[in-house]
């Protein structure tokens, strides 16, 4: 969770950025790398952009959608808590429930 402080107009709004909640990460979908390299697309990823450790057939992986960039869940996860979107291309996997607020206006 971060705060923003800095104000464009005359009101005194602060804006609190948040990331995804645990139920919507758990909702994208998992799936082995071995799998995954059976998909046209995903050849080319060899590895997680994160901690940039290798994939071996058995690594189960979390698939983001709208992207679907694929990372451990391990890494994954905790990133999304902190930031609602794909650490490779700032697209926002939907879909993002409107109960997950991406920004909440504090007056």
């Amino acid at each position: 969770t971060s705060i923003d402080t800095s104000s464009t107009s005359d009101d005194d709004s602060i804006i609190i950025q948040q990331g995804l909640d645990e139920a919507t990460i758990l909702t994208y979908p998992k799936l082995l790398y071995s799998e995954a390299k059976l998909h046209k697309g995903f050849a080319d990823t060899s590895g997680c952009s994160i901690c940039l450790a290798d994939y071996v057939d058995a690594n189960m992986l979390r698939q983001l959608p709208d992207c679907g960039h694929l990372f451990h869940p391990a890494c994954i996860d905790p990133w999304l808590r902190l930031h609602p979107t794909c650490p490779i291309c700032r697209n926002s996997p939907v879909p993002t429930p409107l109960a997950t607020p991406f920004a909440v206006v504090v007056h």
